[in-house]
C-alpha cells in the first residue's frame, strides 16, 4: 500500500487499521501499550457527565430547522448521496462513521467520527458530530461553543463513535421525552509512531429527545474500564435492542500475520441498565454469564468482520453488515443468524475496494480509501432493499481540507436479508 503522507486522515479515521497493515506486513515493529492512567485504574465506571432533568444545556439546537416527514417517507441511496454531496453546513463538511438510528417521528439521527469543518474554523477537525435528517433536509446538532458533541474523558482521550441505537423512554425520563438515543464510543489514545493509536475502552453516552425535538446529552459513563491491552475486546463495535435487552458486540484483533478480520464477541445488559457496565453479561459459548474474561468468540477472524459493524434484527433474524475479512478487504457482506450468538452465515453483497486511484490528481500515490461499511436498515426505502453507507477518505490530507466534499460517505442499496 502506498505510504500516507499526513498524520490524521487514515490514522484517525481507521484507528489502528493502517498501523495493523504496516506492523503486520513489516513483521518487525510492535506497539507497546502505555501504562494505564492510575487515576482511572481504581474507577471501573467513572461518570463523565450526569445531568438531572431541567439541567440540560439550553444552547443546544439543530441548525437549520427541518420538518418531520413522518415514519413512512421512503428514501433511496441516490436521495442521500445527493443530499450529502450538496450539504452546506459550516461545521460539517465531511466525516466518517455515520452510524444511524431512526427516531419515533421518522427523522434519522447520524453519529459521525472525525469531522472536517469550514475553512477558518478552529479546530478544523473535531472528534465527532451529530446530524439529524428529515427526508433530504439535514440539520446539525450545535452548542454555543460548536465543539464536539461527545465529551472527552478525564484523560483527554479522543472520543470516536462506534454505534448508536434508539430506545423508548425509560422510567424516570421526563414526561416529554419521546426517544432515548444511546451512543457507544471508543476512547482512543495516540501512541508512539505516526499511525499508532490505542483504544483504551468504551464510553456510553445517552441523549434524550423531548418536545422541542432536539437531542440533548443527559449522561456519559465508562461502559468498560481503562485498559491499554492491545489484545483487548473493543465493545460497542455494533449494538442493537431486542426486547428488554441491549446487545453489544465487540471485536478483537488477533494479531495473526496477514489476518485483517476481527474476532467477534457479544454481550448484553437490560435496557434500564444500559449505562451500567457492571450489568454486562458475556456469551461464553454456552450461556450468558458476568465474567468478561470468559467471553468466547462467535465468529473467527479469518472470515470475520471489520473493526466496526452494524447489527440489526430484521424480520426476526439477526443481521450483521461489515467488510468481509476485515478493513482491508474489498467486499462488504451480510451475515445472518437466528439468534444473537449465531452461528452466522455470510453473503457478499457489495464491492467496496479499500483503495482506488484518485483520478482528480496526477500523483499515483494519491488514493481514495473506502472503509467502515454500515447498514441503515430502519430507513424506509425500495422494497426488498436496504440502504448502506461506506466511509471514504483522501490520502492527501491537504486536498481533503481543500475539497472535503470529494470524500463524503457513499450510499448504496443492497438486497435486504
Amino acid at each position: 500500500m502506498a505510504p500516507v503522507r499526513h498524520h490524521r486522515v487514515v490514522s484517525r479515521r481507521i484507528a489502528v487499521l493502517v498501523p495493523a497493515v504496516c506492523l503486520v506486513l513489516s513483521g518487525c515493529v510492535r506497539l507497546e501499550a502505555p501504562t494505564p492512567d492510575s487515576a482511572l485504574e481504581e474507577v471501573a465506571q467513572p461518570a463523565l457527565l450526569t445531568l438531572e432533568p431541567g439541567e440540560e444545556d439550553a444552547s443546544v439546537r439543530l441548525e437549520p430547522a427541518c420538518p418531520s416527514t413522518g415514519t413512512t417517507a421512503p428514501l433511496t441511496a441516490e436521495d442521500l448521496n445527493e443530499a450529502f454531496q450538496d450539504l452546506d453546513l459550516p461545521y460539517w463538511r465531511q466525516s466518517d462513521v455515520g452510524a444511524s438510528a431512526v427516531l419515533s417521528d421518522g427523522r434519522v439521527l447520524w453519529v459521525w467520527g472525525d469531522t472536517v469543518r469550514q475553512r477558518g474554523t478552529e479546530p478544523r477537525m473535531i472528534d465527532n458530530s451529530i446530524l439529524v435528517s428529515s427526508g433530504t433536509c439535514v440539520s446539525q446538532l450545535l452548542t454555543d461553543d460548536v465543539a464536539q458533541v461527545l465529551p472527552r474523558d478525564p484523560g483527554e482521550l479522543s472520543t470516536w463513535p462506534l454505534s448508536v441505537l434508539r430506545m423508548d423512554p425509560r422510567p424516570g425520563d421526563p414526561v416529554d421525552v419521546t426517544d432515548v438515543v444511546v451512543v457507544f464510543a471508543s476512547r482512543v489514545q495516540p501512541a508512539e509512531g505516526e499511525f499508532a493509536f490505542l483504544e483504551r475502552g468504551t464510553t456510553v453516552a445517552v441523549y434524550t429527545v423531548g418536545a422541542d425535538r432536539v437531542p440533548r446529552l443527559a449522561e456519559a459513563r465508562y461502559l468498560t474500564p481503562d485498559d491499554p491491552d492491545l489484545g483487548a475486546i473493543h465493545w460497542g463495535a455494533g449494538s442493537t435492542v431486542d426486547g428488554d435487552q441491549v446487545y453489544i458486540y465487540g471485536t478483537r484483533d488477533t494479531s495473526e500475520p496477514y489476518v485483517y478480520g476481527r474476532e467477534l464477541f457479544v454481550s448484553r445488559l437490560p435496557v434500564p441498565e444500559v449505562v451500567d457496565g457492571a450489568a454486562l453479561q458475556y456469551w461464553d459459548g454456552a450461556t450468558w454469564q458476568p465474567d468478561a474474561s470468559r467471553a468466547a468468540p462467535i465468529m473467527d477472524a479469518v472470515e470475520g468482520p471489520a473493526e466496526r459493524l452494524s447489527v440489526d434484527v430484521v424480520d426476526g433474524r439477526w443481521m450483521i453488515f461489515s467488510k468481509f475479512g476485515g478493513d482491508l478487504a474489498d467486499v462488504a457482506a451480510v451475515w445472518t443468524a437466528d439468534s444473537p450468538t449465531g452461528p452466522f452465515t455470510a453473503t457478499p453483497v457489495l464491492d467496496t475496494p479499500f483503495e482506488t486511484p484518485d483520478e482528480t490528481t496526477e500523483d499515483p500515490e494519491d488514493k481514495i480509501i473506502s472503509y467502515m461499511p454500515l447498514a441503515h436498515s430502519e430507513i424506509p426505502t425500495d422494497p426488498g432493499t436496504m440502504i448502506v453507507s461506506v466511509s471514504r477518505n483522501l490520502t492527501d490530507f491537504a486536498e481533503l481540507l481543500r475539497t472535503p466534499e470529494r470524500a463524503v460517505p457513499l450510499f448504496s442499496q443492497v438486497p435486504r436479508p
